[in-house]
Formats: structure tokens, sequence, C-alpha cells
């Protein structure tokens, strides 16, 4: 009988051999290559998913486009349709020679761009951004409609710059106009009485007052005439290109002659006669930064009379020039 003497090395190594066959390793590859393999599709499957998500996305929302405009063949591809340019300007209300010279002009094909356009009744807005190559005169990139942005942008400047109640200018636009005039006069004018029609009548009664003595300094006022509100009763009227006192006087006589009605009808069905006082000072462009001492100079020079209306002895008695 044969006796096989082995060390403890031996031992060990076909152990470990009977424990770990050989013929597993080639399966624990192949094992690893699947897991990479899922792991891959299941990424591609993943990004093919999201990109189908953004594709819905743009093609629900109507005010965003993927654009690729051919300049050269005038064919416009937008969100899976072909067009002609005309056609797509058509569509839009743009101007084809003024759409393809503003993509010209701003954009290159290294780097994104953004240009502005608005439709020939300037009602809606579009911002173009993407990449334009001169080579092939080809633009491609997205169109968004930002009408609405700009309306919206409107009506925070108008909300800014105008008074809610009248509609007239307010103090923010005085400040950031009138330093544009030259020679001006500026008129600070009050209603008489109005704290006894408020008190008497209502607010709501004292607001229609507010609007209608505001709607008549608007609708005699011209591109030279800028009238104002401060708060409560008091405007400004100012007027540019007045060299002195006389021309002064004869502009606010005319102008309040026109702006003061006989009668303002209210809420309740009474009408009710408002006079207006004020005092005025004539200042040029140098003057025009010290607003706040302008206003304060013409308010100083404001006697209410509330017993009859302004006379020509009051105009003048109440302008002076400012030094």
């Amino acid at each position: 009988m044969a006796i096989e003497i082995i060390n403890f090395n031996q031992l060990i190594q076909r152990q470990s051999l009977d424990r770990f066959p050989t013929t597993l390793f080639p399966t624990n590859y192949f094992y690893i290559a699947f897991c990479i393999i899922v792991f891959l599709y299941t990424i591609q499957k993943r990004d093919k998913k999201s990109s189908s998500r953004f594709m819905e996305i743009l093609s629900s929302n109507q005010s965003i486009s993927i654009l690729e405009i051919n300049f050269n063949n005038r064919i416009v591809k937008s969100n899976n349709s072909s067009v002609s340019l005309e056609q797509f300007c058509q569509s839009y209300l743009i101007d084809s020679i003024t759409l393809q010279n503003n993509i010209i002009s701003s954009m290159n094909q290294f780097s994104p761009s953004d240009v502005q356009i608005k439709s020939k009744s300037c009602s809606s807005y579009y911002r173009l951004t993407g990449k334009y190559d001169a080579a092939t005169s080809v633009f491609q990139g997205i169109m968004i409609d930002n009408s609405q942005e700009k309306q919206q942008l409107k009506k925070l400047k108008n909300t800014l710059t105008h008074d809610a109640l009248t509609g007239l200018q307010n103090r923010y636009h005085l400040n950031n106009k009138i330093q544009k005039f030259y020679q001006c006069s500026i008129y600070f004018i009050d209603l008489n009485k109005f704290k006894q029609i408020n008190d008497t009548h209502g607010h709501d009664n004292g607001d229609v007052v507010l609007r209608s003595v505001a709607d008549r300094f608007q609708q005699f006022a011209d591109e030279s005439v800028l009238p104002v509100r401060l708060s409560g009763d008091e405007f400004l009227i100012v007027k540019r290109n007045v060299e002195s006192n006389t021309q002064a006087d004869q502009f606010i006589s005319s102008y309040l002659s026109s702006v003061q009605c006989d009668t303002v009808q209210l809420n309740n069905s009474t009408s009710i006669k408002v006079t207006l006082s004020f005092g005025g000072v004539v200042f040029n462009k140098s003057q025009s930064t010290q607003i706040d001492k302008l206003i304060k100079c013409a308010d100083e020079q404001n006697v209410p009379n509330e017993e009859e209306p302004f006379t020509k002895r009051q105009l003048y008695r109440y302008l002076y020039c400012l030094n």
C-alpha cells in the first residue's frame, strides 16, 4: 500500500482549490460584465427617458420652440415641422429681414447669444438663444415668447412711476425726469376745502374729486407740461421752456382756466364746485437737482383763497424766480 506524504503548505493549497474551483473564475468574469451591461443600459434608458421628458415639456409649452433656420434655403425647422421662412415669420408677425440681420450681427458659431425680436404690431416679444454658423447661414437654438414677461415689466414700471389712484406720474418719475429739463416753471397746487369734502361726502367721493381734477390736468397737458400727484390733494405742474415770470404767469392762467370746471359729480348724485390754490417758481437746469427746495419754494408761495377761484392778480403775486 502506497502512502502519500504531503506537507502542511500542500494541504492548505489543496483545500483552497477544493473550496474555490477554478471553473468558477470565468463565471465571475461573466457576471461582472453582465452587471456592467445592465448598469450602462439603465443609464442609457434613464437618459433617454429624461430626453423624452424634456421634449415632451418643450412640445407642450407653446412659448418655447426649438429652431433651425436655414437662411440660404429659406427653411425653418421647428418642433418636428418644417415651413418656409416667410410662413414662419408671417405666423409670428416678424419681419424676416429684421430677423436675419439681427441674428447675423449678434451671433456666432462658437458661443450662444441672445437676440430680441418684436412683432410688427409691437404686441409680442421673442428672445432667440443659440448659435449662428456664417459658413452655412444656419441658426440653431430656441425661441422663447417673453411677451408676458415684457408686459409684467411694463406694469411694474408703470406702478413705480405713476400714482395708483389718479394715473398721473408720481414723485419718483419727477425726480428722474426733471433733471433733463432746462428753463422751467413748477407749480404747487392743492384743492381748497378738500378736508371738508372728505368729511362731508366721504373718502370715496374725495377720491372721485381727485380723479376728476387729475383727468383734467392730463387732458389739457401737452408734451411740454408734466402733471404730477404728490400726495393727498397736492399736485405739481411742471412747464418746460419758460424763460420769465410773465411767461409763467400766462401759461398757468390759461392752463388752470381750462382745468377748473364748474362742478364735479359725486357718487351720491351731488355736484360740488372745486377751486384750486397754487404757488410757483421759475428755475433753470442747474437748479433742477434741488427738487425738494423747488417744491418747498412753490408751496411757500401758495396762499389759499378758499372763497373764490384763482385770479390773475393772485397768479403774478405767487410767482418768483429761484435764486
